[in-house]
């Protein structure tokens, strides 16, 4: 929360103001979960543990981002609305959205991946679940609530006497299709990778999610030693899945979108 605190109070904009302090944080939470290892835990410690790891991390990271997409931009975002329809689905919960009524016109959503050791993971290795492990279940998941979303929106748009867009769901090209209707939805996602091979793997995820999403941004970090919760970033990402670039992006978007609605 220091972190996310401290951005407020600065004002920052940008990824690479936070980024020191970012693997900081990651390096102390990490730390404190490893040391779990062992420890005499009650079942429903260890459940609570769970629930932290899974959750707490990436909710840090997502309210991270609004921030400084906020104050980059000056458009407010939602963390929370109601749930917002999809051309198959129902409804859809949705974690940080503009605006905050009418036609769903921005989304984000962020992920955090990979974990050290810890007491729920007694056979894992030393170095910790591989950032990749679960990464092609995300992409699949946000691949399908992207073009149900949009789907929907371009259903909503020749009820009210717009001609659909071509190349639609049912056929033509897939990627420019989505890319040429609402709303503009971004894919956040920092990894802690742990071998070239978990590295490798996340980028051609990565790239993947590219091809259905308007945009994804990726910041892979790295531990440095035999604690393996002291972290470095990982270089070598391709300038156009890299997070701080990519948050640049949305922050124009989201600017341009404003004032379409002036």
């Amino acid at each position: 929360m220091d972190v996310y605190a401290a951005a407020e109070a600065e004002d920052y904009t940008s990824w690479n103001q936070v980024e020191q302090a970012f693997l900081l944080s990651m390096s102390q939470f990490d730390a404190s979960v490893a040391a779990s290892v062992g420890a005499d835990m009650t079942d429903d410690e260890k459940s609570d543990l769970a629930a932290d790891i899974q959750n707490g991390k990436g909710d840090f990271f997502n309210d991270l981002l609004v921030l400084l997409l906020k104050q980059c931009s000056g458009v407010q975002l939602l963390t929370s609305r109601q749930p917002v329809p999809g051309l198959i689905v129902p409804k859809h919960n949705l974690d940080c959205v503009y605006p905050a009524e009418g036609d769903l016109r921005f989304m984000l959503e962020a992920k955090m991946m990979g974990t050290p050791k810890h007491i729920n993971s007694p056979r894992q290795r030393e170095s910790g679940r591989p950032g990749s492990a679960d990464i092609d279940k995300r992409v699949k998941e946000l691949a399908f609530k992207c073009i149900d979303l949009k789907g929907e929106f371009d259903r909503r748009q020749t009820m009210s006497g717009t001609a659909p867009r071509a190349g639609g769901p049912g056929g033509g090209d897939l990627t420019t299709w989505l890319r040429s209707v609402e709303p503009k939805i971004y894919f956040f996602i920092a990894v802690r990778v742990i071998s070239d091979s978990d590295f490798e793997r996340t980028l051609t995820w990565a790239s993947t999610a590219q091809q259905v999403l308007d945009a994804v941004g990726l910041y892979c970090f790295e531990p440095t030693d035999c604690t393996f919760t002291n972290y470095q970033r990982r270089d070598g990402i391709p300038p156009d899945l890299q997070l701080e670039r990519v948050l640049y992006k949305a922050c124009v978007d989201l600017q341009a979108l404003w004032g379409s609605s002036l």
